[in-house]
């Protein structure tokens, strides 16, 4: 779908006050154009409209219009500048940004760098093993079993009373 109709239906949510679908949308969209910053003022507003002041400082961290509240919300929610990078998801050239922006964008990009390497998760994605320590499933599976048992019994002697008649 073409940047121009998502928009008009993004404004269609907005205007019935459907915040969520137009939110998603335009996160769709960022996607498609990281380098767009007509759709994160987008999404700031959005989120400064509904109080969601971490995610306005977020999309709003590359625009003259993030407020110093949003951007220490957003600071304070993500507090490894690693992760507040990662998150901005923007891939241009920071020489396009204004000058303010870009001082912006550099001391935490200088944060970053100070704090050390970024952190990379090497852990498993597959579920943790259980336990053996609970009897739950244990007992379910025995106390199952033993009905099953009692019933096939009480089948078979009437089956053999049934046969013996």
């Amino acid at each position: 779908m073409a940047k121009a109709d998502v928009l008009a239906r993004v404004k269609r949510d907005l205007a019935a006050g459907h915040t969520y679908p137009a939110t998603q949308r335009l996160r769709t969209l960022v996607a498609s154009h990281p380098d767009d910053l007509e759709i994160y003022r987008l999404l700031c507003s959005v989120y400064r409209q509904t109080g969601n002041l971490a995610e306005a400082g977020r999309w709003g961290f590359l625009t003259d219009e993030v407020r110093p509240d949003e951007l220490a919300a957003f600071a304070r929610v993500h507090t490894n500048p690693w992760s507040r990078v990662r998150l901005l998801r923007w891939t241009g050239d920071p020489a396009t940004l204004a000058e303010p922006i870009q001082q912006r964008l550099s001391e935490l990009l200088a944060e970053a760098e100070h704090s050390g390497p970024p952190e990379i998760w090497v852990g498993s994605y597959r579920a943790p093993a259980k336990t053996r320590g609970s009897l739950g499933p244990c007992l379910f599976t025995a106390i199952a079993l033993g009905i099953v048992v009692v019933l096939a019994g009480i089948g078979a002697i009437r089956a053999i009373a049934w046969l013996v008649e």
